[in-house]
């Protein structure tokens, strides 16, 4: 194209055309310069409002499912009464502890706290602006056994109440002949303004009791206090126990050694028969037809048991001492003295020196 021979008005247009064509490149870095971090300042800006606002909402669906949970347990809650309500949760708790034979019980109100309701400014609260709940709390102690805290906790948690069992010390007590333990537990109930309750009512659930009867016998059945031993390979070469009590002593376990007041108790598992003995000095027991006696607890944690076998006239044919580390079976226990031979070397040894006696006299 020669622009000398164009007309001198679309000359001008096509070389301000260029010109701005040119001046738009020149600009573009510079704008990008000058307003290019102002841009993406704005954008993380909305970004940021838009997670705001994704956290409000989410804020406010937690409300107000809190608050529907609230408005629906609020049947199950103690009353709105605060004296009336401890009072009768603290006489409930103490009637529930003498119904699984707690010895010693005590139940005490250790506080009650009040909570308000954590609103964000401007929300709209389903239950109203001085909504909350009241937690009572309290302590029980005594001591039971093991069964008897199953039950507890079963008669505790059947009941349609908004409740629960915050923390649980266990441990054993001494002279216990059945699993015995002390117990201090720490209780939570709480009320709800909106219940209709005006009383506390101990109203059971409606359900099958027989699962819960064999969680707690298994449960009551284990030896929470014995310490962890891993388990022992098979001797090859076992000590050799009466042969009438070998199938029953394979399967009878020192499952824990404790101490309490000065005293030992062994914890023996008698798995044929489906039960455990917590046993003290001087108490017997039988594993198939062997009569034994615990004749001492060491510190060691070993336990020496007096065996006894008998005829059918039930005369003592032989009283051996063996000896149990945690964990054994009875069938590994470990011979250690035979009481009938040292009766007889003692008696030897007596008729010996009676007849060098009764000698000397004569020659005398």
């Amino acid at each position: 194209m020669n622009f000398a021979k164009l007309d001198p008005k679309k000359r001008e247009q096509y070389l301000m055309i260029v010109c701005g064509i040119i001046v738009v490149i020149a600009l573009f870095p510079l704008g990008i310069y000058l307003f290019g971090s102002d841009v993406a300042q704005k954008k993380k800006q909305l970004e940021t409002t838009r997670d705001n606002i994704a956290k409000l909402e989410t804020k406010w669906q937690n409300t107000m499912t809190y608050e529907r949970g609230i408005k629906k347990n609020a049947a199950d809650a103690l009353p709105t009464d605060n004296q009336l309500a401890a009072s009768e949760y603290k006489n409930w708790l103490a009637t529930l502890t003498s119904a699984a034979r707690f010895e010693n019980a005590q139940v005490n109100n250790t506080g009650t706290t009040s909570v308000r309701a954590n609103l964000t400014r401007g929300q709209k609260n389903l239950l109203g602006l001085d909504s909350y709940f009241t937690t009572y709390k309290f302590s029980v102690s005594g001591r039971t056994t093991l069964t008897n805290l199953g039950t507890f906790l079963q008669r505790f948690y059947e009941v349609k109440t908004q409740h629960l069992v915050r923390s649980m010390t266990i441990k054993p007590v001494g002279n216990a002949q059945n699993g015995g333990v002390e117990v201090t537990m720490n209780i939570e109930a709480i009320s709800i303004p909106q219940t209709p309750n005006k009383t506390f009512v101990a109203e059971r659930k409606e359900e099958d009791e027989t699962p819960y009867r064999q969680w707690i016998t298994d449960v009551a059945g284990r030896n929470f206090f014995a310490a962890y031993r891993a388990p022992q390979p098979i001797r090859e070469d076992p000590i050799e126990v009466p042969p009438a009590v070998v199938s029953a002593s394979k399967h009878t376990y020192l499952d824990g050694v404790t101490w309490s007041n000065n005293q030992g108790q062994a914890w023996f598992n008698f798995r044929l028969e489906g039960r455990q003995r917590i046993l003290n000095v001087g108490d017997n027991f039988r594993v198939g037809e062997a009569f034994c006696t615990i004749d001492s607890i060491n510190k060691d944690r070993t336990v020496d048991v007096l065996v006894e076998m008998r005829d059918s006239a039930r005369r003592v044919e032989s009283r051996t001492i063996y000896r149990l580390t945690l964990g054994d079976t009875f069938y590994e226990a470990k011979f250690i003295r035979d009481l009938i031979e040292e009766e007889e070397a003692e008696v030897e040894v007596q008729q010996t020196a009676t007849t060098t006696e009764m000698t000397v006299g004569n020659e005398a």
